[in-house]
């Protein structure tokens, strides 16, 4: 089947830039010494993630325990939760999920590991357990220096329990806007997370992994001194955001969204079947003057602005011709958000598509 006899609005991924993507940065991580641990919060399909793997990723990242439960039944064996895990229910899933696979979860309070270190007591296991700092973005993580130093002096009686991990996100990277300010950011958050990880060594904590990396600095891995692996995430597909970033090019973006145009109310705008319930309203216009997406084949189109079920695109004279039915390929702002609200991926390769891939982990947000 053609891409264009698929029903819209749907997913298109492109496996050539798919795989390309993959092995960019696998290259990086490897070229740089170190692991990649690519965060599946952005595809949330198993058939991605092996691929990752078979590229060469240690292993992935999530960000909540249903999306570690669906790569865990896709056959992915080694699994970070990169998310503080709470309440009774969800500790009843992790012991079982840590019945089957190696599992590792993020904590920055007493709270949420002593929580977790009772719940492994009472399974008979032992739980493995990062340590999230904040490098600067003012998320979750705990402060470095002496918030940390109390945080481990708190944890060390613990059992069911062992630290073994720092982890860091300086989401603030995506604010930066030239290479020199990301690769500033990605020196610093490597200096945070190396020096918290001898913090911790200095509290009698057997500390193995440094883990750091968004995508916009993960290409910067070679300056980032003491870290042992990169979480990025986004880098998979590529989108607006990322493409502002510098992290990759538009012609590298593998994902697009196919829609159909269902009116034409103005010779100077078309209305497409794909709004807010699709597109979502994440992140910021595109920098490339297009508005809320990049036409594909259409630069001069902008994607104005979505309500719940339509987009309205603002035409050119020269794009003036656009007709009820044409079916046009956008690239999101922010793809990670864009995939949680579809059931599919399309595969395609030369237009063709190859096969179609249920988004096994969509809405898997407990």
């Amino acid at each position: 089947m053609n891409k264009y006899e698929l029903d819209t609005p749907c997913i298109i991924v492109d496996r050539t830039k798919l795989l390309a993507n993959i092995n960019r940065y696998q290259a990086i991580a490897d070229e740089a010494g170190i692991t990649l641990r690519p965060h599946v919060k952005t595809h949330k399909t198993p058939q991605i993630a092996r691929l990752q793997v078979e590229a060469g990723a240690v292993g992935v990242t999530v960000a909540k325990l249903g999306e570690a439960e669906v790569m865990a039944d896709g056959g992915i064996n080694n699994i970070v939760i990169a998310y503080p895990i709470v309440g009774q229910s969800k500790l009843e899933r992790l012991v079982q999920l840590a019945k089957r696979v190696k599992l590792t979860v993020a904590c920055d309070s007493y709270e949420v590991a002593s929580a977790i270190s009772e719940a492994a007591l009472k399974a008979g296991m032992v739980i493995n357990i990062w340590i999230e700092i904040d490098p600067g973005y003012g998320r979750v993580g705990v402060q470095p220096g002496e918030s940390l130093e109390r945080l481990a002096g708190a944890l060390a009686p613990l059992q069911g329990i062992v630290v073994t991990g720092v982890l860091e996100f300086a989401g603030h990277s995506y604010d930066a806007q030239t290479d020199e300010e990301r690769k500033s950011i990605a020196v610093h958050e490597a200096a945070v997370a190396s020096s918290s990880a001898d913090t911790l060594r200095g509290c009698g904590f057997p500390i193995e992994t440094v883990s750091g990396g968004s995508t916009p600095v993960s290409r910067f891995a070679s300056l980032m001194q003491g870290v042992t692996e990169i979480r990025p995430g986004t880098y998979v597909f590529g989108d607006l955001t990322q493409v502002q970033a510098g992290a990759l090019e538009i012609e590298q973006c593998a994902l697009s969204v196919l829609a159909t145009v269902i009116s034409r109310p103005a010779p100077d705008r078309a209305v497409i079947d794909g709004g807010t319930k699709v597109f979502t309203m994440d992140g910021e216009d595109s920098v490339l003057g297009t508005g809320r997406g990049y036409v594909i084949g259409h630069p001069e189109i902008n994607v104005s602005w979505f309500n719940e079920e339509h987009g309205v695109l603002v035409l050119p004279p020269s794009e003036q011709g656009l007709k009820v039915g044409d079916k046009l390929e956008i690239i999101p702002v922010h793809c990670c958000a864009v995939v949680n609200m579809l059931d599919e991926l399309n595969i395609v390769q030369d237009d063709l598509v190859q096969e179609i891939w249920p988004i096994a982990a969509r809405g898997k947000v407990k």
